[in-house]
């Protein structure tokens, strides 16, 4: 159990909120080094916004999903973009599609990604005006005075020769993020017995992951080595360890600890399983639902293998698609509680919808 909680919980942790950070701070980079221009071209673009955030979506795993929410809580990307990604995602779940049944996942992964679209595009006739809800001191900030793309180019020999304390604690900290996710003690940790072809899916996208994590952390290494003093104090220190690694932190452990608990004290599979016995629509619906809204990945995956031995209609696994965004909305909530509810109520209600509108095929 303590090896389980160690990989599953604690490593979890420590993914979820180095991804986020680390994205957020090569925003950080990007937006002051453009001027702001990349900030102000997406926020202009909301049909672009919602095809790429819904792209993201359907990414199998929840880095796509990270990816969009750090975006969202710097008013990179608008409203109608975030509920558009976090629709098409299906989390650590599309491993268990892929393998169980190739064929039918790949169209659900197009009809969920179309469904992102259309429900982005509507999200945004209607709540156009909308702005998020983290906070002012979510948005990036731009020095005029100070940050133009040349003050980003500093020294890096005197960097590291006149080293502070702040850079050292930063450097370090990826440096042994590196080591541990080379050495395997970080990534993706799930536990499916009897399960050799997820388990054989789920190591060869997580070797892309991987890749996709060294990637990202070579260019934060790149950005602490690089910035000026002013700009990793104003920028890096103050605005992102500051005002994001604490709220992330906490949320996230506090989201992944109770789940854990929560699972360790209940047999979900046995419950959705008995909850769902004689295929009663409603019933199942009800489950697939409920369960799509726990902040894991998991427990969604017993509806995948229901609809393969034929106790699942269609209509309650597509709900529980809708509804579930494995481990991707933890950050949301962690910056917005506010937000967060009012995504997954959308999700509830259009999940029902389309859940009634396959029964009454």
């Amino acid at each position: 159990m303590l090896q389980e909680f160690l990989t599953d919980v604690v490593g979890q942790i420590v993914v979820i909120t180095f991804f986020v950070l680390s994205m957020i701070m090569v925003l950080e980079y990007l937006n002051v080094f453009s001027k702001g221009h990349v900030h102000s071209f997406m926020q202009r673009n909301n049909s672009l916004q919602i095809l790429i955030s819904a792209f993201l979506g359907v990414i199998p795993g929840c880095i796509g999903t990270y990816t969009a929410v750090s975006l969202y809580t710097h008013n990179v990307i608008g409203f109608g973009a975030l509920i558009a990604n976090l629709i098409a995602t299906t989390g650590d779940e599309a491993f268990w599609m892929m393998s169980k049944m190739p064929d039918k996942a790949l169209l659900i992964f197009v009809g969920l990604f179309a469904l992102a679209v259309v429900a982005g595009y509507v999200t945004n006739i209607f709540v156009s005006k909308r702005s998020n809800s983290c906070g002012q001191e979510s948005h990036f900030v731009l020095h005029t005075t100070h940050d133009h793309h040349h003050s980003l180019h500093g020294n890096i020999i005197e960097n590291l020769r006149h080293i502070s304390a702040h850079r050292l604690i930063l450097l370090v900290s990826i440096i042994v993020f590196i080591v541990l996710t080379l050495c395997g003690f970080l990534g993706e940790h799930h536990h499916h017995e009897g399960e050799m072809e997820i388990e054989a899916s789920e190591e060869k996208f997580n070797f892309i992951v991987s890749i996709i994590s060294m990637v990202l952390s070579a260019v934060t290494l790149f950005v602490i080595v690089r910035v000026p003093e002013h700009f990793l104090e104003d920028h890096i220190w103050h605005h992102v360890i500051g005002q994001h690694f604490w709220k992330i932190l906490t949320w996230t452990s506090i989201a992944l600890v109770l789940v854990f608990v929560v699972k360790e004290v209940c047999d979900i599979k046995t419950w959705v399983e008995q909850f769902s016995e004689g295929s009663v629509y409603v019933f199942c619906m009800v489950a697939a639902i409920l369960i799509g809204l726990i902040p894991e990945s998991g427990p969604h995956a017993v509806f995948i293998m229901l609809y393969c031995n034929g106790v699942m209609p269609l209509g309650a696994l597509l709900a529980n698609c809708i509804v579930q965004d494995g481990h991707g909305a933890i950050p949301l909530f962690a910056e917005s509680k506010k937000d967060f509810f009012i995504v997954k109520g959308i999700k509830v209600v259009l999940a029902a919808a389309v859940g009634a509108a396959f029964w009454m095929l």
